[in-house]
């Protein structure tokens, strides 16, 4: 959807797979398709539904032969339900996974969500969080209007020294409400901390839908994907 965001979840793949010759890495097929309506207007605003599009884009996929399929946009897992997906197609949810990851590698510690209005507004992450038991604050609704811009000017390929700038202006906020430690549940907010890191412990959300893909595929991974 995003396709800066698709571009990086398949460079991660890239990096984390085990692999030192071309037919030693996974076998991608890709629909890069930026036409999919709005996932935030269609939540916040009930613009255009994007699920008949992503329905379009998961039946070319299968049709091709994955066996295995990822979704790159968090607030996209709004519309999960709406899906059709084929009984022997394994479908990796970003935000279980996320969550997951979490509890694993930050136990009893509180994360501070760094996502899109649509994400905290609908409020899809909260209850993966919650089966884990882990504590979450997400940003305070000015920061989180600035989350919004953010991912908007990442997407208008805007400086991302300057937007890194906000975005520790964000995560300082919620440091100063108890955040231990962030996650990057927005596929274009790890471009910007790829460019210029949070000085904060944070997991990136995309780089452990990345992992969960090569391991699902039956490969190893190289690299842990989680700054401290």
């Amino acid at each position: 959807m995003g396709p800066q965001a698709t571009l990086d979840l398949q460079q991660k793949i890239l990096d984390m797979t085990k692999a030192q010759r071309d037919f030693e890495h996974l076998r991608v097929f890709v629909d890069n398709h930026p036409q999919i309506p709005d996932r935030i207007g269609a939540v916040l605003r009930n613009t255009q539904s994007p699920a008949p599009a992503m329905q379009e884009s998961l039946d070319k996929l299968t049709a091709m032969g994955a066996d295995c399929v990822v979704m790159p946009c968090v607030s996209a897992h709004y519309f999960l339900q709406q899906l059709n997906i084929p009984p022997k197609v394994l479908f990796l949810n970003m935000l279980q996974i996320t969550a997951q990851e979490c509890a694993a590698c930050f136990p009893g510690l509180k994360a501070g969500v760094l996502c899109s209005e649509a994400t905290a507004q609908s409020g899809i992450l909260t209850p993966y969080l919650e089966s884990f038991s882990i504590p979450h604050i997400y940003a305070q609704a000015d920061y989180q209007r600035l989350l919004g811009r953010l991912i908007l000017e990442v997407k208008a390929r805007a400086d991302l020294h300057i937007l890194s700038v906000s975005l520790r202006s964000v995560a300082e906020e919620m440091v100063s409400r108890g955040a231990d430690y962030f996650v990057l549940a927005c596929t274009e907010l790890p471009i910007i901390v790829q460019c210029e890191p949070l000085p904060y412990p944070y997991l990136d959300a995309t780089v452990e839908l990345a992992k969960a893909a090569i391991l699902s595929c039956g490969y190893e991974i190289q690299g842990i994907g989680i700054r401290e």
